[in-house]
């Protein structure tokens, strides 16, 4: 096995369990990329990863010990995460990346069905190897592959999109808590379904009441509006993505529920609003990756400022406020700076009463930062 050796002191993200080094903290590395053995400068083990200079991450480390990247590995890996998973049902997110020892490859399990994405070279190199560990252990009829995210660019990597394995029907159905919803592959964002708020959905859900009033911007399919609207309340979603509001469009006339739409940027339609309609108890903004490098997040605060000024203005006295952030770089107190920032701008005093992370298939390594993205603040409104 070639070997890489890490530069003085820069073993000790191995040692804790930090699964890459870039190319300027190795001190040797071999002449062609592949499987290394991960030595210190003192040549102590460190642990098995791969080593591939064109990677954004020149050296990921996918064990602790010795041993080989086989497929009884690799089966042992996933075999772990599911099981850690068995309580959740049928739909939920099988691996994890880096958080569940496998860097680069994000797993979810709709059913019978999995769609995947392989986000780095490493994991593109060994899919020969880790592909049919997938398969044994999880056994599924189909799998759709939906490899075309920015990091995957970013390793000069093409995009890869379609049916890999067995049979994927063209339509997802999904379903949870007694909700059902068909998706179109060719619609699905990420890989088919926001999965990581079931747990914040669930928390709405017990939170509405009959009458109240919920305004769901960044609906996507209206995951949050439709729960709303099953225990009584009026609901409105917002989503610049028709074809999205038609599927909860759909979904709601199927279970018998309304579910009031307005087709739009976030921004445009919340303006729209304003002094046009009746104050809402709970408001959630729920928008998409909006920081992807440190440098976009002074603008991109700014615009989250705004957001939440729109969002406050409709929203009734001691209602509900809950802003999410997907992105790593927006952080808890990022969210808490922009929710102050607008509260003052607008005059109106809020309580922090909650903050939620990453559900449990969505594992949280202390050991990896960026595994922790998912934030979720609930403020209630306290004016005095």
């Amino acid at each position: 096995m070639q070997r890489a050796i890490a530069k003085p002191g820069k073993d000790k993200k191995v040692r804790n369990f930090y699964p890459g080094l870039f190319a300027d903290e190795l001190q040797s590395v071999p002449e062609a990329a592949g499987v290394v053995q991960v030595l210190s400068a003192e040549h102590h083990r460190l642990g098995v990863g791969y080593y591939d200079p064109q990677s954004r991450v020149a050296l990921r480390v996918y064990r602790f010990d010795d041993g080989n990247l086989d497929r009884e590995f690799f089966r042992h890996r996933f075999a772990r995460a599911q099981e850690k998973r068995r309580h959740l049902g049928g739909f939920y997110r099988l691996v994890h990346a880096e958080a569940d020892g496998v860097p680069g490859l994000v797993v979810d399990r709709f059913g019978p069905v999995l769609v995947l994405q392989v986000r780095n070279r490493a994991m593109e190199a060994l899919r020969e190897v880790w592909l049919p560990a997938l398969l044994e252990v999880a056994q599924p009829t189909g799998i759709y592959e939906r490899s075309d995210t920015d990091t995957r660019r970013q390793e000069g990597l093409p995009e890869r999109v379609g049916e890999i394995y067995g049979q994927v029907p063209a339509v997802l159905e999904v379903l949870e808590d007694g909700l059902a919803f068909s998706i179109p592959l060719a619609l699905a964002q990420k890989t088919g379904f926001y999965l990581d708020q079931r747990e914040n959905r669930r928390l709405l859900e017990e939170s509405v009441a009959p009458g109240d009033r919920v305004l769901d911007v960044y609906s996507y399919v209206g995951t949050f509006a439709l729960r709303a609207a099953r225990k009584g309340a009026y609901a409105l979603a917002v989503d610049k993505d028709l074809e999205a509001l038609a599927v909860l469009d759909r979904a709601a006339a199927r279970h018998g529920l309304r579910v009031d739409i307005r087709q739009g940027e976030a921004l445009a339609v919340l303006e729209s609003l304003v002094d046009k309609v009746l104050p809402f108890s709970h408001v959630l903004l729920d928008p998409p990756t909006l920081v992807k490098h440190p440098s976009e997040l002074p603008r991109m605060k700014r615009h989250l400022v705004e957001l939440l000024r729109l969002a406050l203005r409709l929203l009734a006295r001691e209602g509900w406020l809950w802003l999410s952030s997907c992105s790593y770089y927006i952080g808890t107190d990022e969210l808490l700076e922009v929710a102050r920032r607008a509260a003052a701008d607008e005059g109106r005093r809020l309580r922090v009463h909650a903050i939620t992370y990453n559900p449990s298939d969505h594992p949280w390594s202390l050991h990896v930062p960026e595994s922790l993205y998912l934030k979720t603040v609930r403020f209630q409104e306290d004016g005095l």
